[in-house]
């Protein structure tokens, strides 16, 4: 199995880091054949190569049969004009991730009522998330002015 680290900005690093030791030692227990490669994103990459997420890595990223992405500072990134990349957002467009999915168990020491399994399905290409770039664009207009 090949997964693709991008470790992302702030706090991202430090926790993927982890989440790769993790991760390999889930693949030594049960005898997975991991092969981790490691690609810049974000403000490394920005400082880098002018741009948050390089076209490259996206056409990459659909190669592999995993990804762990790391937290962006993407409110805090220049305009796209200026290298500044929503990479969350590009990654779930470019690789078809129409939906969050988020299931969720009931324990019995949490519960007052019966016992309820729970998936929650969030489409995740259009409305909010693509139109939170264009909210960011529009404050950071208004503090110009």
């Amino acid at each position: 199995m090949r997964i693709l680290v991008l470790p992302g900005d702030g706090i991202g690093p430090e926790i993927v880091a982890e989440s790769v030791k993790v991760l390999e030692a889930a693949g030594k227990l049960f005898h997975l054949s991991l092969t981790i490669d490691h690609e810049e994103v974000g403000f490394e990459s920005l400082r880098k190569y002018g741009t948050t997420l390089r076209s490259d890595i996206l056409e990459k990223a659909k190669t592999y049969d995993g990804l762990i992405l790391g937290p962006q500072s993407h409110s805090d990134y220049p305009s796209p004009e200026k290298g500044g990349r929503n990479i969350s957002a590009a990654l779930r467009v470019e690789l078809d991730l129409y939906a969050n999915i988020r299931p969720a168990r009931s324990r019995p020491l949490l519960s007052n009522g019966k016992p309820m399994d729970l998936v929650i399905m969030r489409e995740a290409t259009e409305g909010f998330y693509p139109e939170r770039r264009a909210v960011q664009r529009l404050s950071d207009a208004a503090r110009i002015v």
